[in-house]
């Protein structure tokens, strides 16, 4: 899966760094390809504990199907933004994609999306870093901590992802090209597969 991270910048687009850190008010969105046809579910934990379901679009749930090499702008709304806001810290956007629609993959009864959870009880704790020795190479501010990677087993995910029963975590290889972010499950197995991506903002 190639990932592009986007902000609007006046009338501009422009590409970032996925470990690029964003400030308050700005307008972030994702490009997002897959290397195979499959459904995707992409659900935003924003520092302040709202969740924010991106893709697919809450009024057409049923409208998550995903083709192979096609491009798909993330959040899945008219706008194709979304606001990046306070409090500072790590947004945790969740990526979670099924070559088979997850209602047939899980056991009955199906797992439809439910209503929104309520937020954590406190916000996130960390604030991002402009990494040094990265900033003074690339002239970017950028925290290493940020980008897409594997959900830890102990982990607890967001209720409205409609995770298969009995799955396991899956470690992913994360390659980042100059125009996109590629991410795949080392096992290069098929089958359903979750990851998240931190977007540090301050």
């Amino acid at each position: 899966m190639g990932i592009v991270v986007e902000q609007q910048a006046g009338n501009k687009v422009e590409v970032k760094n996925p470990q690029h850190i964003f400030h308050a008010g700005d307008l972030v969105r994702f490009r997002f390809r897959s290397s195979f046809d499959g459904y995707l579910y992409v659900m935003d934990q924003s520092t302040s504990g709202k969740y924010l379901l991106l893709f697919p679009v809450q009024e057409v749930q049923n409208a998550n199907r995903v083709e192979q090499n096609k491009e798909y702008l993330i959040p899945a709304t008219n706008g194709s933004w979304f606001r990046v806001d306070d409090p500072p810290g790590y947004e945790t956007v969740y990526f979670l994609i099924s070559p088979v629609p997850m209602e047939k993959a899980a056991v009955s009864p199906p797992h439809p999306l439910p209503a929104e959870p309520p937020p954590p009880s406190a916000p996130a704790a960390l604030l991002p870093r402009c990494d040094d020795s990265v900033f003074r190479a690339r002239g970017e501010c950028v925290d290493v901590l940020a980008g897409p990677r594997s959900v830890s087993p102990d982990e607890t995910l967001p209720s409205q992802l409609p995770i298969t029963p009995g799955a396991t975590p899956r470690d992913i290889t994360v390659i980042n090209k100059p125009a996109a972010t590629v991410v795949a499950p080392k096992d290069g197995a098929m089958g359903p597969l979750i990851y998240q991506f931190r977007l540090a903002h301050r």
